[in-house]
C-alpha cells in the first residue's frame, strides 16, 4: 500500500493564501506555546501525575491557530478529545486548563472533566470524548445564533474518523438545509486511530463527502497556517452573511502518536512517512515565513522560552490546586427519577 506522504493538497477556488490581517507573531506564539504544552503534558502523564489518556495535538497546531484567529469572541467552538490546542488557541486559561488536567478544584470544570473541558468564558462548549458527537452540538450552537439573529458563527474541529457516524450525515444535511452559520473543520491526519484512512474510506480526500451534501467545501495544507486561516476567514464570512456553513479539509498529520497512557506509544507508522511530515513541521514553516520576513530570530527564540515559562508556571499551580471536595462528587450530574 502506498505511504501517505506528505503532498501539496489541491485547494478550493480562493485566493493564495496571504497575512489577511492575521498576527504571525502572535500566530507564532501561540503554536509554540501549544507545543510546549503538550510535550509538558506527556511528561506529566508518564509521572502519573494526570491520569488517563493523553492525546498530543503535536503536529497539528498549524490549524487550531489558523482557525481561530478568524474567530471572533462571541462566536462557538465545539472541540475533541483532541482538544488542548484547541482550547490554548480559543485562549483558555492556561492554569485553569492544567489544573483540569491535574484533577484539581480550580481547573476549568472543577477537576471533573480532565482533557473533555469546556469554558464559557471563551465560549468553548464541549470537549467530547465520543467520535462525532460534537458536530450536532455545534449545529445546536449555530442554530441558536441563528434564532437569536446574534451575528455568532460555530466552529467544531474533528478528525476524519468522525465522518463515518450517521449523526454527522444527519448534520450535514440539517445544517445546508437550513443555511446554519457552521464551520466544519476536519484535521485530517491520515489514521483513524492505528487505522490508515485510505483502509477505511474509499476516497483519499474526505472532502468529497461534504462535497455530497452539496456543502461549501476548501481543501487546505493543515501544516500552512495563513492557508488555513485564509480558508477560515473566508468561511466565516460566508457564514456570519447568512449564507450557510462550509467545510475545511486540513491535511496534516501527528508527529508524535495516538494517544499516552503511562508511556508513549510505541510507532507503527513507516519512518519514510514519518520523516517526510517531519519536514514540513508547522512551527519550522511559520518561523521560516517570519525569518524571510525580517522577523529577529532572538524574537522567535524569546517565545519559546517564554511558553516554557508559562507552561511550568502552569504546572506548578495545578500541583497546589486543592483536590475537588467529596460532597462535591455528585454535583452537576443528570439524574433521572427512580
Amino acid at each position: 500500500m502506498a505511504l501517505a506522504l506528505p503532498a501539496d493538497p489541491a485547494v478550493s477556488p480562493m485566493d493564495p493564501p496571504q497575512d489577511g490581517g492575521l498576527d504571525l507573531v502572535a500566530a507564532y506564539k501561540a503554536m509554540v506555546l501549544i507545543r510546549a504544552y503538550e510535550e509538558r503534558i506527556l511528561q506529566a502523564r508518564t509521572d502519573r501525575e494526570v491520569i488517563g489518556p493523553v492525546h498530543p495535538y503535536i503536529g497539528q497546531e498549524a490549524v487550531a491557530v489558523g482557525v481561530c484567529a478568524a474567530l471572533q469572541p462571541r462566536d462557538h467552538l465545539v472541540s475533541h478529545y483532541r482538544g488542548h490546542g484547541h482550547a490554548l488557541a480559543r485562549g483558555v486559561d492556561l492554569d485553569a486548563l492544567t489544573a483540569e488536567l491535574f484533577g484539581r478544584a480550580d481547573g476549568l470544570c472543577g477537576g471533573k472533566a480532565a482533557a473533555l473541558v469546556s469554558d464559557p468564558a471563551t465560549h468553548l462548549l464541549l470537549s467530547s470524548g465520543i467520535v462525532g458527537a460534537g458536530i450536532p452540538v455545534a449545529a445546536g450552537a449555530a442554530m441558536t445564533s441563528q434564532v437569536r439573529r446574534d451575528g455568532a458563527v460555530a466552529v467544531v474541529f474533528f478528525g476524519e474518523g468522525a465522518l463515518g457516524a450517521g449523526v454527522v450525515h444527519e448534520t450535514l444535511t440539517l445544517a445546508v438545509a437550513q443555511r446554519l452559520p457552521l464551520i466544519l473543520v476536519c484535521e485530517n491526519n491520515g489514521y483513524q486511530g492505528a487505522t490508515r484512512t485510505e483502509e477505511v474510506y474509499p476516497e483519499t480526500s474526505v472532502a468529497r463527502i461534504a462535497e455530497g451534501h452539496r456543502m461549501p467545501v476548501h481543501r487546505v495544507d493543515g501544516n500552512d497556517t495563513l492557508a488555513v486561516h485564509a480558508a477560515a476567514a473566508a468561511s466565516v464570512a460566508v457564514a456570519r452573511a447568512g449564507q450557510g456553513p462550509a467545510f475545511i479539509e486540513a491535511s496534516t498529520y501527528l508527529t508524535r502518536f495516538h494517544l499516552q497512557f503511562d508511556r508513549p506509544s510505541g510507532e507503527r507508522r513507516p519512518a519514510e512517512e514519518l520523516d517526510g511530515w517531519l519536514a514540513r513541521d508547522p512551527l519550522d514553516a511559520l518561523r521560516g515565513h517570519l525569518l524571510a520576513a525580517g522577523t529577529a530570530p532572538d524574537l522567535l527564540d524569546a517565545l519559546h522560552s517564554e511558553a516554557e515559562r508559562r507552561v511550568e508556571a502552569a504546572v506548578a499551580f495545578a500541583r497546589t490546586s486543592p483536590w475537588p471536595a467529596p460532597e462535591l462528587a455528585l454535583t452537576n450530574l443528570w439524574a433521572g427519577t427512580p
